[in-house]
């Protein structure tokens, strides 16, 4: 009969694990977050971006030139005395000059607070001092309240809030009943205002006049009142007379030398200079708004001629095929960045010519540098998106880096062949003991909390963790072990005792989940929760906890493990002694270049201290230097380790050995290095590496367990020769899959260039930390040997 193999795939979400505890693939989900909340811009796409803004930055400069009040105000005022004209034929005026149009307003459309003028400084400044000249909602209040009252309401010459009594002349402009109230004080009150825009009926078209206050002054002059900007100054006046001023028009005036107000310049900002702003805002606004448009158009060219591509359309009717979102040019990082790039250019050029030309604040864009502000916001806002994203996935890869799981079992089984697969590898029940061994840790922990002050609370809410997670455990435990309905039971003190007395605590496993429970801690974010703003971000309920005084406490797990066991298990110390050991390769790999200069100044001092004694002491300095290293060695065996150590490790593989290490003491050649290495199993190829961080912490965890455990402890250099042998082959394997990243890298494109970029810097400082840890390994393998094989003898 032939034999066939069948292949089929099946859904992930069809998989046995449950999706609410399969870390890998929630991690895996929010790095495809991440990708899209990250800016995907290539090379073109910013050139594009830096040409527009250069484009457009000189057709700002050539062609909208210097920003012109007086250039704004003229053509607004031709605008205001245009809309007077149409309000007056519109309520019956038959002639076409402006000031029978105004003449024609006033007469027809009365108010009383008209009456109060010199209670409110005059003729020049009433407009803006009567609040019921305001073209805001304040000013239609204040009329109507003028009409139910028989109050005028404004401020005086100081800016005080004042309240006045409508002279009688003018109460026939108040209504005698309610609905006549409402009307006198909503129409008659807008059609007077639209008569006193262009002046009074004898300046109107001729000086100018007096107009009425714009809505900005309006709102700044109502504001003014208040306790809070009464007393504001600006400048060298208060914000009352800066107010008058500016709405004048002598703060704006150009002065001779004799500090006299030239009355041709003095240039009023009224309602028809708020409009005249507006004007030349938005001729400054053409070349900001054509930047945009080439930006976002090139990015919708460009992108539509890609989903042509790689959807292969050849009709018409294939162009449904194509992802839309892909394409518009909104609402995307990549058109934030190339946004911010371009405008950013483009204010470059603007202010760099106003600095050149020294015409400064009268030939800046003002509408650029604004578009400016909201793409730097929008481009932050995409980053601080992602950013909240990368929390939650630290977060999770936080829970996966203290659970064991099973396929930190498969691992430990592709380290090698050749390799006891019960060195480093957990049954379920022992897993299980591990889990109650940290419960009982963190428990432990809590007990012996000891805060001044509040704790009872903190020791609460520890508690509360400690449930918490272990109902996580529970629900999660067949998904981490990769077993249908494995089940996690949790037990007393005792309880545990007993199985781990059932469990040969004399083996491998014991040692290392003891490594495991110590470095374990707790009061990580389990869950995520939601801001203010409702993005998801990782629970900060035990924030709290991550503190010095109130915070886990290391040194109690190293008590409280140090306590529970017999004395047959291990050795008074023997926690303190890895907890010593992890610290010191974790310093080691974290920070290679602070141990290199430490390691060069001790051995410098050793140096001197050797030729001095002309290599007496040799011996005695290079067992107090790195002595410690060697827990399982003493005498003879001790002394011989540790010159070899210092030497550069044993003859047979290309050190000086013991000798070379006693010549390199007293010539002062020896470059002090401390730790052991090991490798992180399972790496083939670049893509599989964890990153630096990632790599550093496991490496370091299982360099303890081959420096303390496999030779210290039972001086198994066979299997500590395979670990290290591994160790190469994973570095070679990773240069491998570097070579084929940089490879693709070359011939790559777009998002798949930047991808395959992140994943080349992620493999080579992995590796970088790797070479580091495998060249600390090898010595102290050599070394360890060394001194073995002289015991022996």
């Amino acid at each position: 009969m032939e034999n066939r193999l069948e292949i089929s795939t099946i859904p992930y979400g069809q998989c046995m694990s449950d999706t609410d505890f399969d870390l890998d693939r929630i991690i895996y989900d929010l790095d495809g977050q991440i990708d899209l909340l990250s800016g995907q811009a290539d090379t073109l796409d910013y050139l594009i971006s830096v040409a527009s803004g250069i484009l457009c930055g000189m057709l700002d400069i050539l062609w909208v030139g210097e920003f012109s009040l007086e250039h704004g105000r003229a053509i607004a005022s031709d605008k205001i005395e245009d809309f007077v004209k149409k309000a007056a034929k519109l309520t019956g005026c038959e002639s076409d000059d402006l000031g029978s149009a105004v003449k024609h307003l006033e007469k027809l459309f009365p108010i009383p607070s008209d009456g109060n003028t010199p209670d409110f400084g005059g003729g020049l400044q009433h407009h803006l001092r009567d609040f019921a000249h305001h073209p805001t909602i304040v000013g239609l209040i204040f009329s109507l309240l003028t009409q139910f009252t028989y109050k005028s309401y404004g401020t005086d010459t100081a800016g005080m809030f004042l309240v006045v009594d409508v002279p009688e002349k003018s109460r026939p402009f108040i209504g005698d009943d309610t609905p006549t109230k409402i009307l006198y004080g909503t129409l008659t009150w807008f059609f007077h205002l639209v008569s006193d825009m262009a002046g009074s009926s004898s300046t109107a078209g001729k000086t100018g006049g007096t107009g009425i206050p714009g809505p900005i002054l309006s709102l700044a002059k109502e504001l003014s009142v208040l306790p809070f900007f009464r007393d504001m100054e600006v400048g060298e006046h208060g914000l009352s007379v800066f107010l008058s001023k500016l709405f004048n028009g002598t703060l704006l005036a150009e002065h001779d030398e004799n500090g006299k107000i030239i009355k041709d310049t003095v240039l009023k900002f009224d309602l028809r200079g708020e409009l005249g702003v507006a004007t030349e805002l938005s001729r400054q606004a053409l070349p900001v708004i054509a930047n945009e448009c080439i930006v976002r158009g090139f990015y919708f060219i460009r992108r539509f001629a890609m989903e042509l591509k790689e959807n292969h359309v050849r009709s018409l009717s294939e162009i449904r095929n194509i992802d839309w979102n892909n394409i518009k040019p909104a609402g995307n990082p990549t058109i934030a960045r190339m946004l911010t790039v371009a405008t950013g250019v483009f204010t470059t050029v603007d202010i760099g010519d106003a600095i050149i030309s020294q015409k400064y604040w009268i030939s800046i864009n003002y509408v650029g540098i604004g578009r400016f502000a909201v793409a730097i916001g929008e481009d932050v806002s995409w980053g601080l998106k992602a950013r909240k994203v990368k929390e939650i996935k630290a977060m999770y890869e936080n829970i996966r880096q203290n659970t064991f799981r099973q396929e930190d079992q498969r691992i430990y089984e592709r380290i090698g062949s050749g390799m006891c697969s019960e060195k480093l590898g957990l049954t379920l029940e022992q897993t299980e003991l591990l889990y109650n061994l940290e419960y009982l840790v963190t428990l432990n922990d809590i007990q012996t909390t000891k805060v001044p002050i509040g704790g009872e609370s903190v020791r609460g809410l520890k508690r509360q963790w400690l449930d918490e997670w272990q109902q996580s455990m529970t629900n999660g435990f067949a998904s981490f072990v990769q077993i249908p309905d494995a089940a996690l039971h949790w037990y007393s003190e005792q309880e545990l005792l007993a199985k781990i007395e059932a469990n040969f605590p004399s083996g491998t496993w014991f040692r290392l989940a003891l490594l495991e429970a110590m470095l374990f801690e707790p009061y990580y974010p389990l869950t995520i929760e939601t801001d203010k703003k409702g993005n998801a971000t990782p629970s900060k309920k035990y924030s709290s906890l991550h503190n010095p005084i109130c915070g886990f406490s290391k040194g109690n797990v190293d008590h409280y493990l140090d306590e529970i066991f017999p004395e047959t298990y291990y050795a008074k110390g023997y926690i303190k002694r890895l907890r010593k050991c992890h610290s010191k390769v974790i310093r080691e790999l974290n920070e290679v270049l602070k141990t290199a200069l430490t390691s060069l100044a001790i051995t410098a001092a050793v140096t001197i201290a050797a030729i001095a004694t002309a290599g007496a002491f040799a011996p005695s300095i290079a067992v107090a230097l790195v002595g410690s290293n060697f827990a399982g060695l003493s005498g003879a065996a001790l002394t011989s380790a540790c010159l070899a150590y210092l030497g550069g490790g044993a003859i047979a593989v290309g050190g000086m050995g013991m000798a070379g290490g006693t010549i390199a003491i007293v010539g002062g050649g020896a470059i002090l290095g401390l730790g052991v290495g090991a490798g992180v199993g399972g790496v083939v190829g670049a893509a599989g590496v964890l990153g630096k961080k990632n790599t550093i912490l496991q490496s370091a965890k299982l360099m303890v367990s081959v420096r303390e455990i496999f030779l210290n402890d039972e001086h198994d250099l066979a299997y500590s020769n395979t670990v290290y042998e591994q160790y190469v082959q994973n570095i070679m394997e990773i240069e491998k899959g570097l070579v084929e990243l940089r490879l693709q890298h070359d011939i790559a494109k777009g998002r798949d260039k930047k991808l395959l970029k992140a994943k080349i810097k992620e493999a080579e400082d992995s590796v970088e930390a790797m070479k580091i840890a495998r060249k600390s390994m090898l010595k102290f393998q050599n070394s360890f040997e060394t001194g073995l094989e002289l015991s022996q003898k």
